[in-house]
């Protein structure tokens, strides 16, 4: 009975021990790959909004992408814009200038957007794999 209580403590201290060794990814992980500068969001009229930003990688990149999810004032999802800039072959020390603009005639006045870059195809709403992440305010 005390080898099976032993053997079961070591196997827990090795789970804990090699899962202490390994890093988890969110959704600030890769910040250090690019820098963003100047985000700003605002409003074109009739329903359509604008972001930008400027991005500056410190290493090459295959290829970066921006995303948005808006929120109205309760915190209910109004949009989810999966491809609103894209870029391939970026290189260390460039600057790009990101501009989107998206369509939330009839779905809402947002009150907040999520803003996410990924440096792979963003897919399936899984925002975990941003390498950028920052929530905007918007004014009333």
């Amino acid at each position: 009975m005390k080898k099976i209580i032993i053997s079961g403590i070591l196997l827990i201290l090795a789970v804990v021990a090699i899962s202490g060794c390994t890093s988890s990814d969110n959704s600030t992980s890769g910040q250090s790959e690019i820098n963003v500068t100047n985000v700003s969001v605002s409003s074109s009229g009739d329903g359509f909004y604008n972001i930008n930003a400027v991005i500056t990688p410190t290493k090459n990149i295959d290829y970066l992408e921006m995303a948005a999810i808006w929120y109205d004032s309760s915190g209910a999802v109004i949009e989810t814009s999966d491809l609103l800039w894209n870029v391939n072959n970026v290189q260390a020390g460039q600057v790009y200038k990101a501009k989107g603009e998206d369509s939330l005639y009839q779905k809402g006045t947002p009150t907040k957007v999520d803003i996410y870059i990924f440096d792979s195809v963003f897919s399936g709403g899984d925002t975990s794999k941003a390498i950028y992440h920052q929530t905007v305010n918007l004014k009333s």
